[in-house]
């Protein structure tokens, strides 16, 4: 077994921008990414890699794999994720030859209160931007229709490491450095990761034993006791008392959705990624449909990681915003969001999008923004060729900072990502569609993706950092399908950001002050990004015949691990 753990990486990161002349001589300057002939995992942590390729080693599906990294990290990075949360996953089944997407994202209570979520302002508790919880029921689904292991066995390593304790790796002590005001508000969240009233250390053991026990119950009575008895009634009574309206009826009528993907064949190549309500896909294929997917890309010629590269992809992204301020919406709640996305792809309008984006100068901004922050994303490939890409989150750092305390459950604040009046400054059509509603699913960024040549899977991904997913996905996928970088290289080199349709770029540090000045001339404002909790992770398949060899990465930003065997 390789694997790579990407905090030995993170302090090494050449100025590949630096280097951008050629691609291959740049990719070359990172580390060989993990490779194997049987299995590969990529996750945002060392303990959830290892339990998801113990898992896979005796006998597991990818399926299986998930479960199990899905509940760790929501035990070990619970800045980002957790079971009261939700997410989307994407699941390709090699026997059967489909891709299949599920959607276990929050939504809005029956009796949701707009008003109480807009009176929120910058409170650090957000009890009203509570959704219901999707995430166990998403794994339960994985776990019934894709599974081979008892449920039992996939939640048992998160509970013990929960009960017993874990080491706090760098992004959680990162965290609890950055958002130890918020933390501060939450007693419980202060005694697990403030203890003494200081920011928890890299390598501090940290126990979450409430939380424990609730798993150990979930994994004996299975997914059902989240959704109903003493577990909900414990979720709803806390919500309860910091303002959400979350009912034990809105807890026992959660239902995962099975969407299609949203797919386009591009040079040869399928991708497909996540539906709405989810525009990080819309994002990635409009980036693909415009400069194609292969190494015959016009964007070949720009030089990889020039001025040029970084301002024409930015040009691009900032069109995929407009779009999504536009139509993105929960599809059940805005039937013609699916029609509006294909139409978007369809040709004659990729070329009118071709038609504004300018070598100097950027569109005119609009003053409409979504605003997303944290979230955990894993890949899995087994043996058999089964795939699962899957993001999950609880939304900003540490999401609502509300916990149970009989269950050391941490809620989400999914509900701030509904286009509130605030995000709506200019132009009153922007987020409509993504208003807030009972039971609807609030829009997201959240972009699982893979990418198939000849009808087998070359490349999976996804990651995590809220708006910052779209952005990152559409340049490393478009980084491997037009320069075939090793996938470490794909996900660690510096990226380029627009934030929804403000004006400016934020630029990764690395990125050179000869590149930052090209962009000046270019019409863009470029400013150095710190954000450190957005993270990528790729498994790429290199096919020889019917014998795959895979290699897997995962962000050194959130220094994540990658195993392959």
């Amino acid at each position: 077994m390789r694997t790579l753990s990407a905090s030995r990486l993170l302090f090494t990161l050449p100025l590949l921008v630096g280097l951008h002349a050629n691609p291959r001589e740049a990719a070359a300057a990172y580390p060989a990414s993990p490779q194997g002939k049987r299995f590969a995992v990529a996750t945002d942590h060392e303990d959830a890699t290892a339990a998801a390729m113990n898992v896979l080693r005796s006998g597991g599906s990818a399926a299986d794999a998930a479960i199990v990294a899905a509940l760790v990290l929501g035990v070990v990075n619970p800045s980002a994720s957790g079971i009261g949360g939700g997410g989307f996953a994407l699941i390709y089944d090699a026997k059967k030859k489909e891709v299949k997407v599920i959607d276990f994202r929050e939504c809005a209570p029956k009796a949701f209160d707009e008003a109480a979520l807009v009176a929120l302002g910058e409170a650090p508790l957000r009890g009203p931007a509570i959704g219901v919880p999707g995430e166990v029921a998403g794994l339960a689904w994985l776990s019934r229709h894709y599974g081979k292991k008892p449920w039992a066995t996939l939640v048992a390593p998160a509970a013990a490491l929960a009960t017993r304790g874990f080491l706090a790796q760098r992004h959680l002590a990162r965290m609890a450095v950055e958002g130890r005001k918020l933390l501060e508000t939450s007693p419980s969240l202060a005694t697990s990761f403030l203890p003494k009233g200081e920011p928890v250390l890299y390598g501090a053991r940290v126990a979450r034993p409430a939380l424990g026990k609730t798993l150990d119950e979930l994994a004996r009575r299975g997914a059902k006791a989240f959704y109903q008895g003493a577990i909900a009634e414990a979720i709803v009574a806390t919500a309860a008392k910091h303002g959400s309206r979350l009912s034990l009826a809105d807890l026992a009528d959660y239902a995962v959705k099975e969407r299609a993907p949203l797919t386009a064949t591009i040079d040869g190549r399928t991708i497909a990624t996540m539906p709405a309500p989810s525009a990080g896909g819309l994002m990635l294929l409009e980036v693909l449909r415009i400069f194609g997917a292969s190494s015959q890309s016009p964007m070949v010629k720009e030089h990889y990681g020039s001025s040029a590269y970084f301002h024409l992809i930015a040009e691009a992204m900032r069109g995929a915003f407009a779009d999504r301020a536009l139509v993105a919406g929960d599809p059940d709640f805005e039937p013609s969001v699916n029609a509006d996305y294909a139409r978007l792809l369809e040709p004659a309008q990729i070329e009118r999008r071709k038609l504004q984006i300018r070598s100097f100068g950027t569109a005119a901004p609009k003053d409409w923004v979504p605003v997303e922050e944290g979230t955990s994303h894993l890949t899995v490939v087994d043996a058999e060729g089964n795939v699962v890409s899957l993001t999950t989150t609880v939304n900003d750092l540490f999401g609502s900072r509300i916990v149970d305390e009989k269950t050391g459950i941490l809620l989400n604040n999914e509900l701030d990502d509904f286009a509130l009046p605030k995000k709506q400054v200019v132009d009153r059509r922007f987020g409509v569609r993504n208003r807030p509603r009972a039971g609807a699913r609030p829009v997201s960024s959240m972009t699982p993706t893979l990418v198939l040549e000849g009808g087998k899977p070359i490349l999976v991904a996804g990651g995590s950092g809220g708006l910052r997913i779209a952005t990152g996905i559409a340049q490393a996928v478009a980084q491997r399908l037009w320069f075939g970088c090793d996938p470490l290289a794909c996900v660690s080199a510096p990226r380029v950001h627009v934030a929804g349709l403000l004006p400016g770029i934020a630029v990764d540090a690395d990125v050179s002050d000869d590149v930052r000045g090209g962009l000046l001339l270019r019409g863009e404002s470029p400013r150095v990004d710190p954000v450190s909790h957005t993270a990528l992770e790729m498994i790429t398949i290199d096919w020889q015949g019917d014998v795959p060899t895979l290699r897997a990465a995962s962000d050194p930003r959130k220094f994540g691990v990658a195993a392959a065997e």
